[in-house]
């Protein structure tokens, strides 16, 4: 059975985050005024994700090269967008993100007291790459480069858990049909499965309908969302992916295909968070 592959250091595993940096992202995430931008969010979304999966690869007091990471921008240009020391690196070991953010903010945060109050909490936030928006979609660009990345990987790390892309966006490829590249990313496979594609559709209007992994089509609610439905890979129901779904209140339907269409703050957290769970850590 597919995606049962153990990660370890023999056998590590690889992230890659395409990010939609074109203009459009300038604008409030589900079209609210007051709400932070897409391009805003997004990068903080991804910075968080980045973080969560240093601490899942940490033993003790060490990181342990379990995942390889990526992120690639596409707006303006198409290109690796790690910034400071990882400044157009492709794809970085998880040890050497941990040691290298561009910078720690300090944010703070609404906790419980644990008495039925909130409080505010100081954290620190590292930031791997700051959000951009300017320019066109050049999405089947993007995913052309992905493969490329990829291929390298998957002939590398022929037993490993098969990579995972999680794919950005708020609008339609403007440079052709992305089902191609798609289909093409989706072709490269370890022993352990294909390539696993998602599409995060971000919102640009409250009013849209959300649809969250579904297992057709019909829910959506139109072309240009149907295409990013045939685009995305149908995802690996895994135990571990199954129960941080469950712990999210999501049940993941037989069949489902890894696509959010239309998503708000809450789900683009609760989507990367499944999205990133692998199955089995030594």
């Amino acid at each position: 059975m597919a995606f049962q592959a153990e990660i370890s250091r023999s056998n590590p595993t690889c992230f890659l985050f395409l990010v939609d940096q074109s203009s459009s992202m300038v604008e409030p995430i589900m079209g609210v005024p007051g709400n932070p931008r897409k391009a805003e969010f997004v990068a903080d979304a991804l910075n968080k994700t980045i973080a969560n999966l240093v601490v899942t690869a940490s033993k003790d007091t060490d990181v342990w090269r379990y995942y390889q990471i990526g992120v690639i921008g596409y707006g303006k240009t198409v290109q690796p967008i790690l910034a400071g020391n990882l400044e157009g690196e492709r794809l970085v070991w998880i040890d050497e993100i941990y040691s290298n953010p561009l910078r720690i903010d300090e944010r703070t945060v609404k906790e419980s007291d644990g008495a039925g109050g909130i409080v505010e909490v100081k954290t620190k936030f590292p930031v791997w790459f700051e959000p951009m928006a300017n320019g066109q979609t050049p999405m089947c660009a993007a995913l052309e480069l992905a493969s490329d990345l990829l291929a390298e990987w998957v002939s590398a790390n022929r037993m490993s858990y098969p990579p995972t892309i999680i794919n950005l966006t708020d609008g339609q490829a403007n440079d052709g049909d992305p089902r191609i590249q798609a289909k093409k990313l989706q072709s490269l496979a370890t022993s352990d499965g294909p390539a696993m594609l998602m599409t995060l559709h971000v919102s640009s209007n409250q009013f849209s309908k959300q649809v969250f992994f579904p297992n057709n089509s019909e829910s959506l609610p139109d072309d240009p969302s149907r295409l990013m439905f045939e685009m995305s890979s149908t995802l690996p129901l895994t135990n571990k992916m199954k129960a941080t779904a469950e712990a999210w209140n999501v049940t993941l339907p037989e069949g489902a295909k890894a696509i959010v269409y239309n998503a708000g703050i809450e789900s683009i957290v609760k989507a990367l968070d499944i999205g990133t769970r692998p199955a089995n850590m030594r």
